[in-house]
């Protein structure tokens, strides 16, 4: 079984008292949720150990369809209904391994000699 991750953007409100210079209150915002994109306009999938893939591929664009957000009806309201419970959802996690991961298979952080042929693990980032 593959797992992909499929990176979204979610808006956050933040509350600031000016007479305190402090932040008061954080709100997010889970009906505005959408796919995150690259400078490229390329959508952020991510095998399951952090690497990035192409978005162009039939098992990652099966990830991305199964991981759209999804309300009932036409009007959005509170986070998606086919997500898990936004009490269950993860606030951060630690990523330095899969950074060195992909440090090590960037395509861009090498320079392939006249004739090589990249492996095809090095087709991660576009």
């Amino acid at each position: 079984m593959a797992r992909y991750w499929v990176r979204h953007v979610m808006p956050v409100m933040v509350e600031v008292d000016d007479t305190a210079d402090e932040v008061t209150r954080v709100v997010t915002l889970p009906e505005e949720i959408r796919e995150d994109r690259d400078d490229s306009g390329h959508f952020l999938v991510y095998d399951h150990g952090f690497v990035r893939r192409h978005d162009d591929t039939p098992p990652h664009i099966r990830a991305q369809q199964v991981a759209r957000p999804e309300w009932p009806g036409r009007l959005r309201g509170g986070p998606p209904q086919n997500w898990p419970d936004p009490l269950s959802w993860e606030e951060g996690f630690d990523l330095s391994d899969a950074d060195d991961r992909y440090g090590e298979r960037n395509p861009y952080g090498r320079r392939y000699e006249d004739g090589e042929v990249p492996h095809p693990d090095d087709d991660l980032v576009f």
